[in-house]
């Protein structure tokens, strides 16, 4: 288990969120129902007094991106994930409260399945980034 911060991503020309929070009609574009983000994201709006936010879903993190940098609407990704994007000016990315940002990630496997050299690679890198808690 590892802690991400997660942040409200928008088009560049966004300087603030209340910009398009405050907007009659808010346009989100994530991924599929089920997706913890879009959860978060619909639960972030709706506490903000947004109702009734218009959906675009899309099944890549890119198709994402892109359309959050054409202005077509907001998503909620872990940092991380988007710095890439941010770094060459293709979006922003507005940080949120602690309360809201902060979320556990915990990996769940059988165990009786098959651990490939990719999966034993992978917890190994999860156990020395977080080595107080197992993966």
């Amino acid at each position: 288990m590892f802690q991400e911060e997660r942040a409200i991503v928008t088009a560049r020309s966004v300087r603030r969120l209340d910009e398009i929070l405050g907007r009659s009609e808010v346009r989100i574009i994530v991924f599929r129902a089920g997706c913890f983000d879009r959860q978060r994201l619909e639960s972030l709006l709706a506490a903000r007094g947004g109702v009734g936010a218009r959906c675009l879903q899309f099944a890549t993190l890119e198709g994402i991106l892109g359309c959050v940098g054409a202005n077509l609407g907001l998503t909620l990704l872990p940092k991380a994930i988007v710095a890439p994007a941010r770094d060459h000016q293709l979006i922003a990315v507005h940080d949120l409260a602690p309360s809201e940002a902060w979320v556990d990630t915990v990996f769940i496997r059988r165990r009786d399945a098959y651990v490939s050299s990719a999966l034993t690679a992978f917890l190994e890198l999860a156990r020395n980034r977080s080595p107080a808690q197992a993966a």
